[in-house]
C-alpha cells in the first residue's frame, strides 16, 4: 500500500473513488430509465433498495448499503458525487483503496442505522451522504492525528457546508450526516491503531489485493448467512486465523505464490457455495431484466437450466474456473512469488511492516 503524508485539498479520483462515482451514475441512469419520470420515483428507489423504517424488522439488510447508491433528484447526486470526488480523492491517495472501502461502507451503514433510530416515525431515505461524510470524518481523524497535512480551512469549509445542509435543507437526513462522521472517524483512528500495533501482531505488511480479495469474500459470507450474528462471528474468526495464515506465508520464501493460491482456493470455495445455494431454487425461471436484447435472453436462460439440472457439475466447473481466473488475475503476483527462491519479496514485506507506524 502507499501512503503518503503530504497530499492536496484536490487529488484526481483514485480507483475506489472513480469506482463508486460510475456505480452511481449508472444506477441513477437506471432508476431514471424505470420512473419514466424527471427524477426517481419514489416506488422505484423503494424497490431499489431505499432504506426505510420497517427495513431491520423484514430483515432486509442488504439496504443498508444498496440506498446509498440511489439518488432522488439531479441535483442531490451531482452534490454528492462532488463531494466524493472532492474529498475522496485525497484520503484514498492517503490510506489506499481497501482501508478507504471499509471506512466508506462502515460509515454508509451507520448513517442508515442512525437515520433510523433518530426518526420515531416513517423513515425513508437514499443517497451516498454518509459514505461521504464518513470520508470527511477519516480526513478530519488524520488532520487529529497530525498524520495529514491538509490545511485547517479545508475542514472549516467543509464541515460547515456539511453542516448546513444537513440541518437546513428540509429533505436532507441530518442523521445519516452525523452517523457517517462520527463512523469514519471512529473506524479511522481504529485503523491507525491497528497500524500503530502493526509490527506487534502481524510480520507482514499485506499488498493492497491481499485485503481488497479477503474483504470481499467477508461480505459474500456474510450475505450467504443473511448476517446472521453466529454466523457473522464464525466469519469474523475465519478471516482473522486467514489473515494470520496468510502473514506467515508472505514472511516465507515464495509466500507470495501460495498466498495467491490460497486466495484463489478460497475464492473458488465461496463461488462453489453461492453457486449450490442458489441453483437449485432457481429451476430455470430465474428473472431477467425485461429490457435483455432477446438472443442474450435466451442463451442466460438456457445456460441456467442446464445448470439447474445438473448443480453439482455447475458447482464443480464453477470451482475450477474461479480457481484459475484467480490466478490469472493475480499472475504478476503469482509469478513474482514463483521467482522469489532467495526470499526478497519477504523481506520487503517484512521491512515495509517495521517501517510503517500508523497511518
Amino acid at each position: 500500500m502507499r501512503f503518503n503524508r503530504s497530499v492536496g485539498a484536490f487529488e484526481f479520483p483514485h480507483t475506489a473513488t472513480a469506482l463508486l462515482l460510475a456505480v452511481n451514475i449508472v444506477v441513477y441512469a437506471l432508476t431514471l430509465q424505470r420512473s419514466g419520470m424527471p427524477a426517481p420515483s419514489p416506488d422505484v428507489l423503494l424497490r431499489s433498495g431505499a432504506i426505510y423504517s420497517g427495513a431491520l424488522a423484514r430483515h432486509e439488510y442488504w439496504r443498508l448499503v444498496a440506498y446509498a447508491f440511489l439518488h432522488g433528484s439531479m441535483l442531490h447526486i451531482l452534490t454528492n458525487m462532488a463531494c466524493l470526488v472532492w474529498w475522496g480523492g485525497p484520503l484514498e491517495s492517503r490510506i489506499g483503496t481497501s482501508y478507504f472501502l471499509l471506512i466508506y461502507f462502515v460509515s454508509v451503514i451507520a448513517g442508515a442505522l442512525t437515520g433510523i433510530f433518530t426518526h420515531a416515525g416513517f423513515y425513508f431515505s437514499v443517497g451516498a451522504s454518509a459514505g461521504i461524510s464518513g470520508v470527511l470524518g477519516a480526513l478530519l481523524c488524520l488532520k487529529l492525528l497530525k498524520r495529514i497535512d491538509l490545511p485547517a480551512s479545508f475542514f472549516v469549509i467543509n464541515l460547515g457546508l456539511n453542516i448546513v445542509i444537513a440541518f437546513l435543507a428540509p429533505r436532507r437526513d441530518w442523521g445519516a450526516h452525523l452517523g457517517g462522521i462520527v463512523a469514519g472517524m471512529a473506524v479511522c483512528a481504529a485503523l491507525n491503531a491497528f497500524e500503530v500495533a502493526g509490527p506487534k501482531l502481524m510480520r507482514c505488511k499485506f499488498p493492497e489485493f491481499i485485503k481488497l480479495n479477503l474483504g470481499v469474500l467477508f461480505v459474500v459470507v456474510a450475505w450467504l448467512t443473511d448476517f446472521s450474528l453466529v454466523a457473522m462471528l464464525a466469519a469474523l474468526v475465519a478471516l482473522i486465523v486467514a489473515v494470520k495464515g496468510i502473514d506467515i506465508a508472505l514472511s516465507a520464501r515464495r509466500g507470495l505464490a501460495w498466498t495467491v493460491a490460497m486466495l484463489a482456493a478460497g475464492n473458488a470455495l465461496v463461488a462453489g457455495a453461492v453457486t449450490i445455494l442458489t441453483l437449485p431454487g432457481t429451476n430455470g425461471g430465474i428473472e431477467l431484466p425485461a429490457n435483455l436484447v432477446p438472443w442474450a435472453a435466451s442463451v442466460l436462460r438456457r445456460l441456467i437450466e442446464i445448470a439447474s439440472s445438473a448443480p453439482i457439475i455447475a458447482t464443480l466447473i464453477v470451482l475450477v474456473v474461479v480457481f484459475a481466473l484467480t490466478q490469472l488475475v493475480y499472475w504478476p503476483e503469482l509469478k513474482r512469488g514463483l521467482s522469489d527462491r532467495g526470499g526478497f519479496a519477504a523481506a520487503g514485506f517484512r521491512a515495509e511492516r517495521a517501517r510503517r507506524r500508523g497511518l
